[in-house]
């Protein structure tokens, strides 16, 4: 994978779940967004400005591509949960699910994606057991109408060949979307010295 910004990764103590998620004020960038309170030109461009990393090249440059393309559109999103590449993702994934989730639908709503894939490769069944289970609290309690389903799929399922234009991402890159909103793309861009970029 080509680099991804790291900044210091939350330690995992117990997922924090849809109601705590939602108690701390969870989805609400999401409903601002999509309340037209956020467009997403906005978003598009505090990614830019960011410097958040995608899978490839930076995040900006393949939203816009994907934003740009004709629709249908999707996405989908890879998380490694094992071994010694997948400590940050699976940190993530560990700590705070939903603040991932929201940031996929962030993203999906701001390049027009209908449909979302997460892809996690390893990781223990009791991780896999919770995503699925927070997942379904998620679809419960929709933040809003129409809000794609988020299919969660385990270990090396192909990507998909259905030939509709694709949003590839990593999780951590997208852990990072909400934070970016709220704090500021300048804030994002100041934790330089945080970074560290991943080999292909």
């Amino acid at each position: 994978m080509r680099p991804v910004v790291r900044l210091q990764s939350p330690a995992p103590q117990g997922a924090i779940d849809h109601a705590a998620y939602l108690a701390r004020g969870g989805y609400r960038l999401l409903k601002r967004c999509i309340a037209g309170e956020i467009e997403s030109d906005m978003v598009l461009q505090s990614v830019g400005d960011s410097g958040l990393h995608g899978v490839h090249e930076p995040a900006a440059v393949e939203w816009e591509r994907v934003h740009g393309a004709p629709t249908p559109r999707a996405m989908e999103v890879s998380a490694a949960a094992a071994g010694p590449a997948g400590l940050a993702d699976r940190a993530l994934l560990e700590g705070n699910p939903h603040r991932c989730f929201e940031g996929m639908l962030i993203a999906a709503w701001a390049v027009g994606a209908s449909r979302i894939r997460l892809l996690v490769r390893g990781g223990p069944a009791a991780l896999r057991a919770m995503l699925a289970a927070e997942l379904l609290k998620l679809r419960d309690r929709r933040p809003y109408p129409g809000m794609p389903e988020i299919v969660l799929r385990f270990d090396d399922a192909p990507p998909s060949d259905d030939g509709l234009p694709t949003l590839r991402q990593r999780i951590e890159t997208l852990y990072w979307v909400p934070d970016i909103l709220e704090r500021g793309a300048a804030w994002f861009a100041s934790q330089a010295q945080c970074r560290r970029w991943a080999g292909a």
